[in-house]
Order: structure tokens, then sequence, then C-alpha cells
């Protein structure tokens, strides 16, 4: 009985345990997923119109997308500003197909395939093509350009996912234009606006007021509590609506040169000037020592050599060098290597054969001298779908095929190797021989050295200390060491702080902070920063503490603008008004209902509105304005003729030429957007 009262104890234990044990893997097995679930959030990018855009892929399709431009232009690689480009192409297509596509499907605005096809080849050619498929020699769009290209595809992959890419963009493109003319098709001018804008526009006025600023009365004489700062804030909270900020307050340390970094670059670039000078083959010693990618070793006429060259090889007494000369932290040597009469500029057409199709070259060649159509030769054979290159200076060609067009007469049909291939040429244009010159140029950069990079960020790290996690240390920090604080205000659609270039990474950043952050060191284009978050706004309406000061002002104003109308009040004339203490006079010419802006008194909408309705010489009714209360009386009023058929014209053209921006802002306000691109780029 002992030994089964003992295992009923000891079970109980084990039960309880094993129950505990299960409960805290089921408690982990959900956390776990609710993990995923946190992650996959953190991980987006944006949410449109309740579709979340996921980072990675985003990501994806950006980098196809640039592989496209980079197809589409023949480029080796994207600038980041062109990747920012591709980056907003695409959010912006987004958006379009998340919550414009649905509405445009409701309205019947699509575009089909009979459709696309005129896009392309007939009466309505779409922009995204017409722009791109144009006659090298004419500018106009040509179909035979897109007809070579697209039978192009199936021997250039690459060619495919550009096309696809094109395709897509013309619907976007075509379905928006569709709707921007339905709503265009909807705005009128009626009668009533064309008499009030004639009635407006027609007359300008001059005016003598008297104005008592808001400024004349003290603020300790005027009180405002927390509870009407608080109801003002209730009944007006649209006006707080704000979009996502950050201000933030930065320091700068400068990656310069050190005196010494100066010294040794002097005497490393002398040496290096010297072995220029005696090199049997300039052209590649340049290229082994020039620091300038993807410098250029080309023949240039004496209309573009760069102008501290000229005297090389182009002027009255030749010099056989250049340099060392040091211009902006940068060194640069140049020697004459050769001169030569050669054509600046060529013309002509080609079909590329590829190395599977170059036993073909002599039989095209021996049909094309017969008097076969070169274009329709093209068309069957050619693997570019460019066939009439148009005019080229030499060097914007690959060096054998420009030799071949050098060497060649107008009108001859030849054949090149290059690297793209087999060319049949017809050379179809080349000027007449002028002196070319080939000059070789090495740029060297003054750099920090190491010594000079590990001092700057000692000294990043030693101010990084000092301001410890928030802004008052920061600030401290600042003054302590008499460093230069620099300010910005960085927003949501902001891709880095202005006025630093490649700067993203400090806007990520702040983004991903909080108000009082203190960065890391941030490198920026080679200089180190240190920043810290001031203030952090989120998108919505503003908490009421950080715009209770503002309300404060207003509602000041307002208790003043109340005070100075009694001061006004009982009294006639503008003379009577002009000795209420503080108040001052003025007079504002050509005053016009088209402006807000009153001469010599600034924007002030209210009172400009007040003065179009105002009889000649009658002294008015207080106008409260921005910065103080007016009285006015209108001394003369000007007329001037206008043509109502022209004003209806005017007005509809003005609300067209805002259509397509107002009716994007309006779209983006209906749909659901959050975007969070700043913290991931």
């Amino acid at each position: 009985m002992a030994t089964l009262n003992t295992l009923r104890t000891k079970g109980g234990v084990l039960l309880i345990t094993v129950i505990a044990i299960a409960l805290v893997a089921f408690l982990l097995g959900d956390l776990s997923s609710l993990g995923s679930g946190f992650d996959s959030k953190r991980m987006r990018i944006g949410t449109i119109n309740g579709t979340h855009i996921n980072y990675q892929e985003f990501l994806v399709e950006a980098e196809n997308n640039a592989e496209v431009l980079q197809n589409l232009y023949n480029l080796p690689s994207l600038s980041q500003e062109q990747v920012n480009y591709v980056r907003e192409d695409l959010w912006r297509n987004l958006i379009i197909k998340n919550a414009y596509a649905p509405g445009f499907e409701k309205l019947g605005l699509t575009v089909g395939d009979d459709e696309s096809v005129d896009m392309c080849t007939g009466q309505y050619i779409s922009p995204v093509i017409s722009q791109l498929f144009a006659n090298p020699q004419t500018g106009v769009y040509d179909p035979a350009v897109i007809r070579n290209f697209v039978a192009s595809l199936e021997h250039y992959p690459a060619y495919q996912s550009v096309w696809n890419y094109l395709t897509e963009q013309m619907s976007v493109e075509r379905a928006m234009a569709k709707y921007i003319a339905l709503v265009e098709a909807g705005v009128n001018v009626n009668s009533l606006e064309v008499a009030a804008a004639m009635n407006q526009n027609g007359a300008t006025y001059d005016v003598e007021y008297v104005f008592k600023p808001y400024s004349a009365i003290a603020d300790s004489l005027v009180t405002v509590t927390e509870k009407e700062v608080k109801n003002y804030y209730k009944e007006h909270e649209s006006m707080f609506k704000q979009k996502a900020a950050r201000d933030i307050e930065y320091v700068v340390f400068d990656m310069l040169p050190s005196p010494e970094d100066y010294s040794e670059a002097s005497d490393y670039v002398e040496t290096l000037a010297a072995e220029f000078a005696a090199s049997e083959d300039p052209v590649q010693f340049a290229k082994y020592n020039t620091q300038l990618a993807n410098q250029a070793f080309v023949y240039v006429t004496e209309k573009n050599v760069p102008a501290e060259f000229y005297s090389l090889a182009f002027g009255k007494e030749q010099t056989p060098m250049y340099g060392p000369v040091l211009e902006n932290d940068v060194y640069t040597i140049a020697r004459l290597v050769d001169t030569k009469m050669a054509p600046d500029s060529l013309g002509a057409k080609h079909i590329l054969l590829t190395a599977a199709q170059k036993s073909s070259a002599d039989s095209i060649v021996k049909a094309l001298k017969s008097g076969a159509s070169f274009e329709a030769l093209a068309s069957q054979y050619s693997m570019d779908p460019t066939v009439d290159l148009g005019h080229f200076a030499p060097e914007q060609m690959v060096e054998e095929f420009s030799a071949a067009c050098e060497n060649a007469k107008v009108g001859e049909i030849f054949t090149v190797d290059t690297q793209y291939g087999t060319h049949i040429v017809n050379l179809t244009f080349k000027t007449k021989p002028v002196k070319k010159a080939l000059i070789a140029s090495i740029v060297y950069n003054v750099e920090p050295s190491e010594t000079t990079q590990q001092a700057v960020y000692t000294e990043a790290r030693t101010f990084l200390e000092k301001a410890g996690k928030s802004y008052n240390e920061f600030s401290n920090a600042v003054a302590e060491l008499a460093l230069l604080r620099r300010m910005a205000t960085i927003n949501s659609t902001d891709r880095g702080v202005n006025g630093l270039e490649n700067s993203s990474e400090i806007s990520r950043w702040a983004f991903n902070g909080e108000k009082d952050d203190v960065s890391a060191i941030l490198e920026v284009e080679g200089d180190y920063i240190i920043a810290v978050v001031k203030e952090a706004r989120e998108e919505g309406i503003a908490p009421i503490e950080t715009v209770s000061e503002r309300i404060a002002g207003l509602l000041r104003n307002e208790k003043k603008a109340e005070m100075i109308e009694a001061e006004f009040a009982g009294k006639a004339t503008l003379a009577e008004m002009k000795a209420v203490e503080g108040a001052k006079e003025g007079v504002a010419e050509a005053v016009s209902f088209s402006s807000v802006f009153v001469p010599g008194v600034g924007v002030e909408p209210a009172l400009v509105g007040a003065i179009a309705s105002s009889a000649p010489m009658i002294v008015s009714k207080p106008v409260v304005a921005t910065g103080g209360v007016y009285v006015y009386q209108v001394t003369n009023k000007e007329l001037k003729e206008l043509n109502e058929v022209d004003e209806q014209v005017r007005l509809e053209s003005l609300a067209s030429s805002f259509i397509s921006e107002r009716l994007s802002q309006a779209l983006d306000e209906e749909c659901e957007i959050t975007d969070n691109r700043v913290k991931f780029f």
C-alpha cells in the first residue's frame, strides 16, 4: 500500500512535469510561429490596398528591371541614381497594379491584343515605344526598327525580358491615359466661372491701408489656457496631419589628405611622370597607372581635345608633356603619342552574324553587291535589330569596326570581325580627313593615407564616446569639442540627406530608430558621420504635445485680433485708425485677385480676397490676416477688357494641365498606402 501511495505521489509529480513540459513546448512552438509572422511583418517595405509588399520579392523584381534597363541601353552597370529610379518606377507600377488596375477593369479600361499591336505599328503608337524605336537618322519612330527588334528575340534571350517589360509598361501607360482622358472629358468650365474669372482677373486695385501687427501687443497681455489648446486641437485635428519624418543633427568628420599625404603624393607623381616620359609604350603605361575608371584612349580632333592638352598636338609650339598638374586633389599627366589624318564622322549600315552564321557572309555580300535589299537581308539574318547606325564618331565603335570603316570608300560593302561577331558593312557616309591626335593621360588622386584615416576615425570615435545615447549628450559633446553641428529633415520619401550624396544609410538608420538615438559611425562618400534623431514624427495626426505651442500661438493671435478690432471700432477714417498705438500705414498698388501676394505686404490671401470684393473709396471693416489686422480703402480700380472665349479656353487649359498630377494625388489619397521603403533603401 505504501508503494502504491508512493507511486501515486511521484506519478502525480511526474504527470505535472510532463504537462508543464508539453505546455512550454506548445507555447514555444506558438511563439516560433508568431516569430515567423513578426519576421514577415518586419520584412514588409509597404502595403498597397491590403497587399503586403515583401522586401525580398521587391528586391528581386527591382534587380530584374535593372537588368532590363542595362540591356535596353547597353549599360555595363547602373549608377545609384539609376538604381533609385528603377525602384521608384517599380513602386509606382505596384501602386497601379494593386490600387488602380482593379478599378480600371471595372470601368472597362483594359488593353486588348488588337490594341497592343496598334500601340506598336498602328495609328496610336505608345510613347513607350515611339521614344525607343526611332530611326537613328531621322529621330522619328520607324515600325521597321521594332520589327527587326522583335525578329531578333529568338536569337537574343536577354531581349525577351526587355520586350516583356516594354509591353507591360505600354499597357500600364495606355490604361492610365484612358482614365485621364475620361476625367478630362468630364471637366468643363461654365459661364458663371468664366464671368467670375473675368471679373477677378480683369481688375487691379490700388489701396491705402492701416495695419496693426500682432507683435505690437505683448504676449504677456494675452492668456491662453491648456483647456483652450486641447479644445482647439480636438476641433481642428485635420490641420495637424503630418507625414513621417525625422529631424536629425549630425557631425561630419571629413576624410581629407594630410600635409604628409600631399608631400608623399608629390614625390610619387614626379617619379611617375619621369617614367611616363621615357616609356616606349605610353598608352599601355597610362592604362596601367591611371586611377580614372574606364578611361578612354582615342584619337581626338582640334575641336574636341581637352583644353589643357591643346598645346600637346595643336598649339603653335607643341610641348611633349603636360603636367604633373594638381587641381582639386587630382594630379594629371599627359603625353602626345601619335597624330594622323582621319575622318571625324562616319555612317554605316550593318548586318551582324553569329559565329555559326559566318559561313553565309560571302554569299550575303555577293547578293548585296548584286542589288539585293540591305534591309531585307538584315531582317532575315542580322542579330542586331539596329541596321542603320546613322552617323557616328570613330571612337564610338569598337576599334576594329572603326578602322575598317576609315579605310573603306563610301558605298563599299565589306566584312569585319569584332568581339560581337561578323559584321557585313555598307559605308554610307564619311567626312574629309582632319588632323587627329592620340594623347595618353594619367590621373592620380591624392588620398588620405591609412595613418590619416585612422586619425580621423579616432577623432570620430572620441566624439561618439562623449555623445553617449541621447540628444543632450550629443549636443554637449558638439559644444565641448567645438564641432560644426549640421541639421536636416528627412522625409519618408527621401533616400538620404539633402546635400550628402549616396547617404541612404543615414535615412535608413534614422527611420529604423527613435527619438534620442545616436548613430554608430556611418561612412558616407569616404567621410565619417555621427548623427542623432532630434525628433521622430510618424504619419498621422501629430501628438498634441508637439503642436501645443503652435496652437497657443494661433489662439493668442486670435485674441490679439479681437483686441485690435476693438481698438479700430468706432473710428470712421483711416487717419483715425492710424492713431491707434502700434498701428502702421501703407500703400499697395496693382493688387490682383489672381495673386495671393500684396505688394509691400507679402502673402495675405484673406486681404486680397477682401480687396477684390470692395467698392472704391469706402473704408473697409477690419480684416484678420496672417500677420495682423488690416483696415483699407480702394483708391483706384483699373479694368482691362478680357475676351470671354479666350478666358474660357484659358480656364479649360489650366484645369487640364493639372489633371494628371492632381488625379494621381487624389487616387493615392483614396488608396491605403503604407510606404516603409526608407527603412530598407
